[in-house]
């Protein structure tokens, strides 16, 4: 039996909607940089550090999985850049206001605490703003200026490392001060730092090199303060180094051209 089709029989299209899956790693996201922000308020400010590193590890997720399941729409871009605003954006900055205002001293550093910290949630919008705004003229292999969320993992460690080693506390406020004056600016800087999404040179790994993720989690787990300061700094340091470089090599390939 042959059933015939009504081509004349206009098919209804699907109501929009929202993909589930990367968009719950979303929320989770904002509810880690939120709780940072509630914790940071209370004075957990081991716990408001924990939940930043959280927040940053499931931002890494929400994107891979939503590629993954070819669930990518503007909405979850949009719901993303918003979310880090509040985990990379506000939550560090509301961190640094926190634990910077428990130091003694006058009205001035008191006014230096906030502008700081408004500083780095300005710039931390401009960085998302940008990035949305080049987000189809990006290169795959790089970014323009500090990715926010490990400018959060920076931020966030330093403010750590002061709080468990009891670092002085006038000492400990101007280099945290200095570290997010920094970060914020290299967050809207046009340094292009590596993104690490080369897929083809991730497929072309030894299998030895399938042994560097887990290690890496070991060690994070192992002594989680000194591994992410020492990989925070020397991500940081990588940008600069790298532009160096290529104007080192620019220079060097011109006076050839010229012969």
């Amino acid at each position: 039996m042959v059933i015939k089709r009504n081509k004349n029989k206009k098919i209804k299209p699907l109501k929009n909607g929202v993909f589930i899956l990367p968009n719950i790693f979303t929320t989770a996201n904002l509810f880690s940089g939120c709780f940072s922000i509630f914790c940071s308020i209370d004075g957990n400010y081991e716990l408001a550090a924990i939940a930043i590193f959280i927040a940053v590890f499931l931002d890494g997720l929400d994107g891979k999985v939503a590629r993954a399941a070819n669930a990518v729409s503007d909405f979850g871009k949009d719901y993303d850049s918003l979310s880090d605003l509040i985990s990379f954006g506000a939550a560090p900055a509301i961190f640094y206001y926190a634990w910077c205002s428990n130091i003694p001293g006058g009205d001035s550093q008191h006014k230096i605490i906030w502008l700081i910290s408004f500083f780095y949630i300005a710039c931390a919008a401009l960085r998302l703003a940008r990035f949305n705004n080049l987000l189809q003229l990006k290169d795959d292999n790089h970014f323009t200026g500090f990715p926010s969320p490990a400018a959060a993992t920076l931020c966030g460690v330093v403010i750590w490392q002061c709080q468990i080693h009891y670092i002085d506390p006038l000492i400990s406020y101007a280099l945290i001060s200095f570290v997010f004056s920094i970060s914020a600016l290299m967050m809207v800087s046009s340094i292009h730092y590596n993104s690490f999404k080369n897929l083809r040179r991730v497929n072309k790994m030894p299998f030895s090199g399938a042994l560097l993720g887990p290690l890496l989690l070991i060690l994070i787990l192992l002594n989680p303060p000194v591994v992410l300061t020492f990989l925070s700094v020397a991500y940081i340091v990588s940008g600069p180094i790298n532009s160096l470089l290529l104007l080192i090599g620019k220079s060097d390939s011109n006076p050839q051209e010229d012969n």
